[in-house]
């Protein structure tokens, strides 16, 4: 037991009375907390729960590092966990952390809410107790602090309160939640100073005795303390397991349809399957109609890595953004193919050239290449038919022949196919194409290309691909082709084939 937290003479631990709680984890949850888990548990949330129960008094278990997406049930399984640690006598001084004080402290409400349950009552009446003083005064229930009778503490900390020095040295925790620790905005600065906190003050004040450390958070920044521990940046917790990044639904597709009620455009889940119950394609769908499919894709997918060295950022795309029902009439159209090359995908992608001289990206179609050249051929021709496209461009040198064959299909349809040669490596190929883009400092206003809604898949291509690699993105290929057609190399195309 803690000294100076819980060693008053007397006091009973939860294991001295109550009745017998259930000693499977899921029965537990179920018996104690059972509005809060009401949905069926997901694999990364069994994955985490058999981990913690395997957990005894004194041990150092490795690190767990869960990174779920918002509104996934980190939040809430952190909290949990901390209750099951102590009620159950695993653990007697947990340290909860998060980003700011008032965040660790509504934290701290919530754990006292679920142990003054009835149900903890039943089974560990002591700890739905507050700790009370010798001469009958009640000590135990803070804004920061929570002590029970039975001789568990939890103490809140807020990084941004920890930076005027970490108050844990009274007493060695054996328990330490990072929950929700980076925010969005943190400069590299901030960043640098809540992982001194965290190594320097928190780490090394954890009991040599034993302590277990969980922390749970979505992936909100690029640089942020988590991206560090999920790609290996991190140098601290280095047995940790990462489990994740999870993202709400696997498979995301999207598409801008009209809304009925409204006649605006928005962005409508077309496909994918969700990871947890919980979390459900219609949840997800409002989270989208609320936050933005921009937000939807950094909260809930986990998607906010923009490799250093990547030409396309974020920022960059987002500024260019524009819905479907914005776009003008076009001098010409175009559909630019990438034959699986790098990748198991065929890139195909339409853009079109608007008579002010301004180049749109309107859709991408790719596809795996395991559906075989007949399906990827005809949904080359359904492009084509479908944008009325003035061109379908092929790479010659790559499987130039087999492209032309392919689009013309066994039906004989009359295609217009220019014929491209790759003479230069991607990298020299992708900077000009980058480059009309625009610029940072000016908020990318000096772009001479719009997307005419959200390209998920292409878009990560986008913002992950980095000159020099070794694969070959066929979505970003698909890309370069059809808008260096259009804007680079207009007054030099090659010869048109009718196929």
């Amino acid at each position: 037991m803690v000294e100076g937290v819980a060693s008053q003479a007397g006091v009973k631990t939860a294991s001295d009375e109550g009745e017998d709680a259930p000693e499977q984890w899921e029965e537990w949850l179920e018996a104690l907390f059972p509005a809060y888990v009401g949905e069926p548990f997901g694999d990364r949330h069994k994955r985490f729960w058999n981990w913690l129960w395997d957990i005894g008094p004194n041990e150092s278990p490795r690190p767990y590092v869960g990174i779920y997406p918002r509104g996934g049930g980190k939040s809430t399984t952190a909290e949990l966990a901390t209750c099951a640690l102590g009620l159950r006598d695993v653990c007697d001084y947990a340290v909860y952390v998060q980003k700011t004080q008032s965040d660790a402290n509504d934290a701290i409400s919530n754990i006292q809410k679920l142990i003054e349950s009835a149900q903890v009552e039943r089974y560990y009446p002591a700890h739905s107790k507050p700790e009370v003083g010798k001469y009958g005064n009640t000590r135990g229930w803070s804004m920061e602090r929570l002590r029970t009778e039975g001789g568990f503490a939890v103490d809140a900390l807020g990084l941004n309160s920890a930076f005027r020095g970490a108050k844990v040295d009274e007493s060695r925790p054996d328990l330490v939640i990072l929950d929700d620790i980076d925010h969005k905005h943190d400069s590299a600065d901030m960043t640098r100073k809540k992982l001194q906190t965290i190594k320097d003050s928190i780490m090394q004040a954890v009991s040599d005795t034993g302590s277990v450390v969980i922390g749970m958070q979505n992936l909100i920044h690029p640089n942020g303390i988590f991206a560090r521990l999920e790609d290996g940046r991190a140098d601290f917790l280095q047995r940790r397991i990462v489990d994740g990044p999870h993202p709400a639904v696997e498979d995301l597709e999207t598409e801008r349809q009209k809304d009925e009620g409204t006649g605006n455009y928005r962005d409508v889940i077309v496909g994918g399957t969700p990871t947890w119950e919980g979390q459900d394609l219609e949840d997800c769908q409002t989270r989208i109609n609320e936050s933005g499919l921009d937000s939807f894709i950094r909260e809930c997918q986990n998607e906010v890595k923009e490799r250093e060295g990547a030409l396309w950022s974020s920022a960059c795309l987002s500024a260019v953004r524009v819905g479907p029902e914005e776009t003008p009439e076009f001098q010409r159209i175009v559909v630019g193919v990438d034959p699986a090359g790098g990748t198991d995908e065929v890139g195909i992608v339409v853009a079109g050239l608007s008579f002010s001289g301004t180049a749109y990206v309107l859709d991408d179609r790719s596809v795996d290449s395991a559906v075989g050249p007949n399906r990827w051929g005809q949904i080359v021709r359904d492009a084509y038919d479908y944008w009325r496209a003035d061109a379908v461009l092929g790479e010659t040198n790559y499987g130039g022949t087999m492209i032309k064959n392919t689009v013309q299909g066994t039906a004989g349809q009359t295609v217009n196919f220019n014929e491209v040669t790759a003479t230069r490596g991607k990298q020299v190929r992708a900077e000009p194409v980058a480059a009309l883009y625009g610029g940072s400092d000016v908020g990318f206003e000096d772009s001479q290309v719009k997307h005419a809604g959200s390209f998920h898949a292409l878009e990560k291509q986008m913002t992950s691909w980095v000159p020099g690699d070794s694969d070959s993105p066929d979505r970003l290929d698909a890309l370069v082709w059809a808008l260096t057609d259009l804007l680079i190399e207009s007054n030099n195309r090659s010869p048109s084939l009718i196929v």
